[in-house]
């Protein structure tokens, strides 16, 4: 399992978080998660060390749920050495992970912070996931990016879309819609950085998740968060699993729809500030207001 790390680990290993990033990310959150890691960020590697982690591809890796995901972050952060990570987090399939982390191995964080994520993937999404599959089968690369249109416009609100595109005529084609120009540059990109077959994969995790019939354990603090305007993982469902688990509920006020905790990554800094602060002010008072001497360090290896 491939790994990015910001920052180093404390004597007392006590600075340790965990970033699990979404269904098309990677384990390089600096470069998709400003304003939650890297310099003055969140979690600023000068005092805590971040972890990334990349989900394995389905020719390396017999991943089939958030479970054996988990399982397998286990076993790649046992090879690091890294026995306890004071936050996991992570937004959409990274929430699940978190929450999945926070339910098997309690004795191994302190925080599990949920976002853009509930206690199970709900019967549109899967549906969703289902006809982006199909397509996928049709033609692997056409019906990629056929796929991905059908992914944006569950990631946006349907208030974003009209106030970014309405019904003004394509930029560099005034015969069609704006929107559909967008929609085309989106499946362009991504077929050049996404394989079919690990797209498949992924979807599947998220399909199977679903930990209903979990109960929070002892010892282990929980907080999810919610989105205003998102309607894939709507944040009424977000609150009602936050009650179930007796858990911290918190809402990202947003036009961005799912995204917004990739778009507004300020304005979700700002909102999980207070969660971290104790643990930042205690960092810093046992280093002595020292800053690390090994931030920004960042290494990459390969486990079987």
């Amino acid at each position: 399992m491939a790994y990015t790390m910001y920052g180093s680990p404390s004597a007392r290993g006590d600075n340790v978080v965990l970033v699990c990033h979404a269904l098309t990310g990677n384990s390089r959150a600096a470069e998709w998660w400003p304003g939650i890691v890297g310099p003055g960020a969140l979690f600023d590697p000068q005092l805590w060390c971040v972890i990334g982690l990349d989900i394995p591809t389905p020719a390396s890796d017999s991943v089939e749920s958030v479970a054996s995901l988990v399982r397998a972050q286990m076993r790649t952060l046992d090879e690091l050495g890294i026995a306890r990570l004071r936050f996991v987090i992570g937004g959409s399939l990274g929430g699940m992970q978190a929450l999945q982390w926070a339910l098997d191995a309690p004795e191994r964080i302190d925080h599990a912070i949920v976002i853009g994520a509930h206690d199970h993937h709900s019967t549109m999404g899967i549906a969703l996931n289902a006809v982006q599959r199909d397509c996928i089968a049709l033609d692997p690369q056409q019906g990629l990016g056929i796929a991905r249109k059908l992914a944006m416009l569950t990631y946006k609100s349907e208030a974003l879309l009209r106030a970014r595109h309405d019904r003004r005529p394509d930029r560099n084609d005034p015969e069609r819609f704006d929107i559909e120009g967008y929609l085309d540059h989106q499946a362009r990109i991504f077929r050049a950085r996404m394989d079919p077959v690990t797209y498949v994969q992924r979807t599947h995790l998220m399909d199977s998740f679903d930990v209903r019939n979990r109960h929070k354990p002892s010892g282990v603090e929980l907080t999810f968060v919610g989105i205003s305007s998102d309607w894939l993982f709507r944040p009424e469902a977000i609150r009602t699993a936050a009650a179930r688990f007796g858990a911290r509920y918190l809402e990202l006020p947003s036009d961005q729809g799912h995204d917004a905790f990739l778009a507004e990554p300020h304005a979700l800094r700002a909102l999980l500030q207070p969660l971290v602060r104790d643990a930042a002010i205690e960092l810093h008072t046992e280093r002595g207001g020292a800053r690390a001497s090994s931030c920004n360090k960042r290494c990459s290896a390969t486990y079987g």
